[in-house]
């Protein structure tokens, strides 16, 4: 193909001919939205959101779909393609239902992630939680104790009984991060940018939090003696102990901030003094003042504003109170005075409210325990005089009043009731309707009627510049959190002020759900709200000692557990959300029906909901061009149009192979996984590039973690296909499982005992060198999964050397190497890049199913460039796309028909081929007088014509023998040695070559003859599970003297052991793996070993009581190197930080992509051909591996192929 040239946005690019625009410009970092697009499927053009202007085309062009032309000038940002897409967004929202954000997440003024923190601490994960409060909170255990929690109210789960316990979850959290040593977040390194924050209350403490975090020099200057605010002075010690306040505030000067004290705004320093010296500043004085009752008499010595009493109170001043207090408001604050009166004495205290009780604003159990202290309600009253002695106020004069219609806020208004009055005799009048904010002194920052501070809308600005204003200086009173919110907010602005750009604060574009009603959470099982233990009446108001208990870890457990995840679990990886935001679209601009359908989930892994699906067509795409398997498909047509698996079964009842590329492609919610853990949480995750720790395909992934939590495996799209199978990515809930052993246990005379990991690991050396210094040479034995990485697989080597024996290997191994006994190696010849280049793949062995994503690289090869033949025992998917599919019979004579007819066919070139193999003549004198067989003819035909061949086998299944007659095909052939022709032997586990390659290759069952025959005195069996896999009874093991097993679960192999040492995943560990086609990989630390303590770290410990010692990962790589000639580039390569080949030197650390160019692994570098005696081709396919045998047992529980 030719290049052309294109100019996109006045950016002058080329490309190659047949290129569609998007590509084009997505290669060049030119963004264009897009939501139906992957560059491996077929143009679909199905969203309409990618057009694009092109000069001389007076119609939109979809730019997904439209090939490029040589001299095109394309606009991807005009005032029509931006209107195009505005509608284009509009339409595809007006028929997603969901919430893109949960209704409590909504409600919050500062958006804390509710959802998000619930659902880590359901999943026991604490510190993570904490974490993601204190992203949006400064003060989680003190607002715990005191929000009125509006997303409470907002929560959907008081439609099936009780609204979660949010408050009280963020309190248990609070107090978690206090006893556990206070989370202290990260601060950038310094700007030196300064910053005076006027007021230590909500609002100047959180906006001083989130400038430090941005490394911003930060002053406070606060009017009061101590921190706080009105969480200090206006809230009770009973509500909200000092200590924890002060503990969290703390957190600032650990940040940097500093604290002035006693220092008042207007008096004692000047907002101009402050702009001078600061690069910006930000006032946040509250609102101070009581609103008047607004009476005669108001000014009476004995009448107090609700603030000033409970400033008071706090501060320990004297408050002359008698025995009668008359409290008038019905809000949180006439609450605390009425409460706080009876703590200090009071013999009746009264509250007097205009409305009734339903329409008080104080929270219920406020009200409920204001009761219970024997606080008197007086409904229906309005004051009109406060009376008094000359002296002092005795009494308040009230109007009886009714109900009347609602006023603006909703409320039925009161309405005197002609004539009727009442008094009320009082020591102390206690105003508490309401605050003001007084900002007298700061004459210079304009102001309005109400005396708050003048900003710019979501920019916080006032007419000063560099001066900003927020919280209740600018609001008026408001609850806490509303003025965490808006420090929070004005901290962004400030920050971007401090960086050269203001940008305004705006809330973010959502899809919100608002026609949900009871009815649609039938399904959901009724579980009680758990609740506070709350000391008895009686005893609490005695004194200001906290009248409530935090949860419990078992009550915040299970109050977590009853959320109902509300808010979509794709908000962090949906592309429709993100082009709502970043549009600006009115999600409820166009208004019609909208479709609202109940997906039954049937799938243990696949999560299913037809409301959030667009009709991208990308899922059913990706299973058919893609996988090759067609799943799914769509019914219907126009707006009924929806995505089902094939015939409407269920889908794991259809063809799905559990792959999750659906969920891969999908840019909306509409097709997710269900998370590895115990409760779903759309959280932001940390992304960790890793290698598949299954099969030997060595599939390239993605682990998203959160703290020591794996979430979830997704493909790692830079690097190949992009692909896993169902192991790869859902097989990792093992990982988090709690069934995981935690501690050594050792068991003598039937009992067991656990032991720390010292213990355990000196017995069992100490037992392994008693039997070796008794019995000898190969007295023990090593088994081991290959699915360990190279240095951990090379000091099990060094410890089997030590205890001088050559019985180390694996049960993974079908038989002793027959590619070896050919070439002299027992290893694939070629790459898997390779298979792009290749005339002829032929496949052998069932490698659809065992290992799909090799078939899906296959497939593509074939289709692409070459021809395929698939040779397998039974009917494989591999068929559909074969030139030739050969079920034969299980015997190698196939095998041996096909070189006769090699022979015959005149595809040998007996010349050459003498000057590099041995046994040609017996070769030809071996299959002689094999049966002639049709399909092996034509397999002979097409693999000798073809001027290159690769064949693919399935270790899994194929024999040694089959190994040898393959390996003889492709040496008398000349179709090895040379780039594009050779065999590539899929391994069944991931590191099954390297471990090859360390030396750990003796197959499993020759091990197990020696201890039936009583030679084996003593097994280390890590990471495999014969009994369990019912290849053994445990009366074998019991032959021997003495049996460790170092594993992650408590397998039945474990079980008849003496000792077993707990293992970790892979996820917890470091280190290099070698794949199939002998490329090394890396393995890369996703979160914090569960055990305390990496694989590693275990063997080397283990190593050092064998005197192997190993001491970290650089020491085994560099030893590993100097000791292995294969891998003698591998430490540089580590150092380097790439992937390399099998063998490799320090002189090419890339390594070697094919084998035998110059000759083979033998002495006189000539093939050894080999004669099997008649044999199978294939064998079935067993598992020995723990971790895989469990996720084996779960797909088999589920019904999933």
């Amino acid at each position: 193909m030719g290049i052309i040239r294109v100019n996109i946005n006045n950016r002058e690019l080329t490309a190659q001919e047949g290129t569609t625009i998007l590509k084009i410009a997505l290669d060049n970092g030119i963004d264009i939205p897009n939501l139906c697009y992957d560059s491996r499927l077929k143009p679909y053009g199905a969203c309409g959101v990618c057009v694009v202007e092109i000069d001389g085309i007076p119609k939109l062009q979809r730019a997904c779909s439209t090939i490029a032309a040589d001299g095109m000038i394309i606009k991807t940002d005009t005032a029509r393609t931006l209107a195009a897409r505005k509608v284009a967004f509009e339409l595809l929202a007006s028929d997603h239902r969901g919430d893109c954000r949960p209704p409590c997440v909504n409600a919050c003024p500062a958006h804390t992630d509710c959802q998000g923190y619930v659902g880590l601490i359901a999943n026991g994960q604490y510190e993570e939680a904490i974490k993601l409060v204190k992203d949006v909170i400064a003060l989680p255990a003190s607002l715990g104790r005191v929000c009125p929690h509006p997303c409470e109210t907002a929560c959907r789960r008081q439609n099936v009984d009780d609204p979660i316990a949010i408050a009280e979850l963020k309190r248990f959290l609070g107090d978690v991060d206090i006893n556990n040593g206070v989370f202290v977040p990260a601060v950038k390194k310094s700007t030196g940018k300064k910053v005076a924050v006027v007021g230590a209350g909500p609002a100047g403490v959180s906006c001083a939090y989130f400038l430090a975090m941005e490394g911003h020099q930060v002053v406070i200057y606060e009017a009061m003696p101590h921190p706080g605010g009105m969480l200090r002075y206006g809230i009770p010690e009973y509500r909200l102990p000092k200590d924890i306040l002060d503990t969290e505030i703390d957190v600032l000067t650990k940040m940097g901030v500093e604290l002035k004290y006693n220092v008042k705004l207007g008096e004692d320093v000047s907002v101009a003094y402050l702009n001078k010296a600061y690069d910006a500043v930000f006032v946040a004085i509250g609102a101070w003042a009581s609103s008047s009752i607004g009476c005669t008499g108001q000014d009476m010595e004995g009448v107090l504003g609700g603030i000033d009493f409970l400033r008071k109170a706090t501060q320990s001043e004297p408050i002359y109170m008698g025995n009668k207090v008359i409290v008038i408001g019905g809000g949180n604050t006439a609450m605390d005075v009425a409460r706080t009166a009876v703590r200090l004495g009071a013999e009746s205290v009264q509250l007097l409210y205009r409305r009734t009780r339903d329409e008080m604003p104080a929270e219920e159990i406020e009200i409920e325990e204001a009761e219970e202290e024997g606080v008197q309600f007086n409904f229906l009253v309005a004051p009109i005089e406060i009376t008094g002695d000359g002296t002092r106020a005795n009494a308040i004069r009230c109007q009886k009043m009714k109900l009347g219609e609602p006023d603006a806020s909703g409320r039925r208004k009161p309405e005197p009731i002609e004539g009727e009055e009442i008094t009320f005799d009082a020591d102390l009048i206690v105003s508490a309707i309401g605050q003001k904010v007084d900002a007298s002194a700061i004459q210079e920052l304009t102001q309005t009627k109400k005396g708050t501070i003048v900003v710019n809308d979501g920019t916080f600005e006032t007419n000063i510049e560099g001066v900003f204003a927020g919280g209740e200086a600018a609001t008026g009173p408001k609850i806490a959190v509303e003025a965490v919110a808006q420090g929070k907010n004005a901290a962004k602005v400030i920050n971007g002020y401090l960086n050269g750009v203001i940008i305004p604060v705006a809330n973010p574009c959502f899809i919100i759900q608002e026609d949900l009603c009871k009815k649609d959470f039938d399904h959901v099982e009724k579980q009680n709200r758990e609740h506070p233990v709350v000391v008895v009446p009686d005893k609490r108001k005695l004194s200001f000692s906290p009248i409530a208990e935090t949860f419990s870890e078992e009550k915040a457990l299970k109050e977590a557990s009853r959320c109902l995840e509300c808010g979509c679990h794709d908000y962090f990886e949906c592309k429709l959300v993100n082009y709502i935001d970043k549009y600006k679209i009115d999600t409820k601009k166009i208004s019609g029906e909208k479709h609202k359908r109940r997906e039954e989930q049937t799938h243990p892994f696949i999560v299913r909901n037809a409301d959030k699906c667009i009709l991208c067509g990308q899922c059913i795409r990706a299973c058919e061009e893609f996988i090759g398997v067609g799943a799914i498909g769509l019914e219907k047509r126009g707006f009924d149009s929806k995505v089902i698996p094939e015939f409407n079964l269920p889908l794991n009842e259809s063809s799905c192979i559990s792959c999750g590329q659906c969920v891969d492609v999908c840019p909306t919610g509409a097709c997710m996984e269900n998370e590895a853990v115990k409760k779903q949480v759309p959280v932001d995750f940390e992304n960790v590039n890793s290698v598949c720790n299954y099969c030997g395909v060595g599939c390239n992934l993605v682990l998203q973690t959160k703290g020591d939590l794996v979430f979830k495996s997704v493909p790692d799209r830079s690097k190949e296909e992009g692909l896993l199978c169902v192991k790869g990515r859902f097989g990792i809930n093992y990982i988090n499982d709690e069934s995981r052993i935690k501690t050594p246990v050792v068991t003598r005379n039937g009992s067991s005992l656990e032991v720390t990991l010292k213990e355990a690991l000196t017995l069992t050396a100490k037992n392994l060198q008693l039997i070796k210094g008794q019995y000898g040479k190969d007295s023990v034995a090593i088994l081991a999964s290959p699915r360990f990485t190279n240095e951990e697989a090379f000091i099990m080597k060094k410890v089997a050397n030590s205890l001088d024996t050559s019985f180390v290997g694996s049960m993974a191994y079908n038989d002793v190497s027959g590619m070896e006994a050919v070439l002299g190696c027992n290893a694939s010849t070629n790459s898997y890049e390779e298979l792009n280049s290749t005339d002829l793949i032929v496949s052998v062995g069932n490698i659809d199913e065992n290992h799909p994503v090799m078939a899906v690289k296959i497939k593509y090869a074939a289709q692409n460039k070459g021809k395929l033949v698939s040779i397998a025992e039974s009917k494989t998917r591999m068929e559909e796309y074969a030139d030739l599919s050969i079920k034969p019979y299980n015997s190698t004579e196939f095998l041996k028909s096909f070189i006769k007819a090699l022979f015959d066919g005149g595809y040998v070139n007996e010349a050459e081929v003498s000057n590099k193999a041995k046994n040609l003549e017996n070769l030809k004198n071996y299959v002689k007088d094999a049966k002639d067989c049709g399909e092996a003819a034509k397999l002979a035909k097409m693999y000798g014509e073809a001027k290159k061949a690769i064949i693919v086998a399935d270790d899994d299944m194929v024999t040694s023998d089959a190994y040898k007659l393959l390996a003889d095909a492709a040496v008398i052939t000349g179709k090895i040695g040379k780039a594009h022709s050779g065999i590539i032997v899929v391994r069944s586990s991931s590191n099954a070559q390297g471990f090859i390659d360390m030396g750990i290759k003796v197959p499993g069952k020759e091990i197990l003859e020696q201890i039936k025959a009583g030679k084996i005195k003593a097994a280390v069996i890590i990471g495999e599970d014969p009994i369990g896999a019912d290849y053994i009874n445990a009366e074998i093991l019991k032959k021997l003297e003495f049996v460790a097993t170092f594993d992650m679960f408590m397998t039945n192999t474990a079980l008849a052991s003496n000792v077993v040492v707990p293992m970790g995943s892979f996820a917890e560990s470091e280190g290099t793996i070698t794949r199939s086609d002998r490329k090394i990989q890396k393995i890369t630390t996703a979160i914090a070993p569960v055990n305390g303590s990496t694989v590693f770290d275990n063997l080397s410990q283990f190593g050092k009581y064998l005197d192997v010692n190993i001491a970290s990962l650089s020491e085994a790589a560099e030893k590993l190197s100097a000791e292995i000639p294969e891998y003698a580039g591998l430490a540089v390569a580590e150092v380097e930080d790439k992937d390399i080949y099998v063998p490799n030197s320090t002189a090419n650390t890339y390594g070697v992509q094919v084998l035998y160019t110059d000759g083979f692994n033998k002495e006189d570098k000539k093939a050894v051909l080999s004669l099997p005696e008649n044999d199978k081709i294939f064998v079935d396919k067993k598992i020995y591996d723990s971790v895989q045998m469990k996720f084996n047992a779960y797909l088999k529980a589920n019904g999933l192929k």
